[in-house]
């Protein structure tokens, strides 16, 4: 969501002379695009600002068209998010690119949600082992990794009650190609060609305030998938996550935020589908294993409805098993941000995250939350 919603650099680069119609809000007289996104008919051309460290700093376009949910008006309880449809592209310094097409929308009140793409992309990427920090040195192996997806998640309200229930569905047949025809000694040849077909039985449970932008609240999700040759892959092994967010206001100045995710794999999961750690300020897929887990905390000062600033620090651990990973090392990171309420109506930030893990400094440039949902 955050990278589909990323069009909002645009009215920010818009002409005045605009903005004092349309972009300006009649309650604060801010900049304001909460009446350009669900009024505007049709699809709206979206910049894509890449600064992922993995892949290097790219960009592209995005065709968008944004609507209020038709529950919302109705809702006094609860935020019920707009519907987004899509299409994209993209391409990197390092000759990553990707393209794809993707729906988002709730309906009957928030009781569904469902988020599809469509997705075909080719990326340039380092593998660096699987034995978490035992590859912490210099030794890696350049890898493009291509191929082509679709995800399909749909969950339903538990009666009136802030839990859902729900499954995924996604299928990807992928090639890789190590640089020189070098395979890296951890891998097998079956890790270099194959389909994955799965799904995934969810429950979660969410309250924030907001799923794009939340202050208060929690969620909590379980995620089991089940890759299988009946589901139309080529390789049977499971996958279990764990991904816990929770927000808070101690006051109108200060708020407080922390994420906790774990994720672990079976024996058979091809490399490019192994745990990593996720951190603002480490690269994806830099520190791997059968086994990962990582926690993060920030700390917010909103000194104006529009504008908040925050820092934030986190660590993690990637092993080859559960007992391994209470003895594995740790890699840490930290930084500071600042968002701008770009959408009141939506209660939808944007801005800049500066984060630094073991290896180097990382910019982000954010739309909506940092940790997703």
């Amino acid at each position: 969501m955050r990278m589909l919603l990323l069009l909002l650099l645009f009215i920010l680069a818009s002409p005045l002379t605009r903005a004092e119609s349309i972009f300006l809000d009649p309650e604060d007289h801010f900049l304001d695009a909460s009446e350009w996104l669900l009024k505007h008919r049709g699809f709206l051309p979206v910049p894509i600002i890449i600064t992922e460290p993995a892949v290097g700093y790219g960009g592209g376009l995005a065709l968008v068209f944004m609507s209020e949910n038709e529950d919302a008006p109705a809702s006094r309880n609860r935020f019920i998010a707009p519907t987004v449809t899509g299409v994209m592209g993209a391409a990197t310094e390092n000759g990553t690119w990707f393209g794809g097409a993707f729906y988002l929308r709730n309906w009957d009140q928030d009781r569904w949600r469902y988020l599809g793409f469509v997705m075909a992309a080719s990326a340039n990427l380092d593998f660096y082992g699987l034995s978490g920090f035992g590859a912490d040195n210099e030794l890696h192996f350049g890898y493009n990794l291509n191929g082509w997806g679709v995800f399909n998640d749909l969950r339903a309200r538990v009666n009136d009650s802030n839990f859902f229930l729900g499954g995924r569905y996604i299928y990807t047949a992928l090639n890789v190609d190590f640089d020189g025809s070098i395979l890296p000694p951890a891998l097998q040849p079956q890790d270099l060609e194959n389909r994955n077909g799965g799904i995934s039985l969810l429950v979660s449970y969410d309250n924030r305030n907001n799923t794009l932008s939340p202050e208060s609240g929690l969620y909590l999700e379980y995620r089991y998938y089940i890759f299988d040759e009946a589901l139309g892959g080529d390789l049977d092994y499971h996958v279990q996550a764990v991904d816990f967010q929770g927000f808070a206001r101690a006051s109108e100045l200060w708020g407080f935020a922390a994420r906790l995710q774990t994720k672990w794999v079976g024996d058979e999961a091809p490399f490019y589908a192994k745990p990593y750690i996720s951190l603002r300020g480490i690269p994806k897929l830099r520190y791997q294993g059968e086994i990962a887990t990582s926690v993060e905390a920030e700390v917010r000062y909103k000194p104006h409805p529009r504008w908040e600033t925050s820092i934030f620090g986190g660590a993690g651990r990637a092993a080859d098993s559960g007992n391994d990973l209470k003895d594995a090392e740790t890699a840490s990171a930290y930084g500071a941000g600042f968002r701008y309420l770009i959408a009141r109506l939506l209660g939808f930030q944007m801005g800049v995250d500066i984060a630094k893990g073991p290896e180097e400094w990382v910019f982000y440039i954010q739309a909506g939350g940092a940790w997703g949902f």
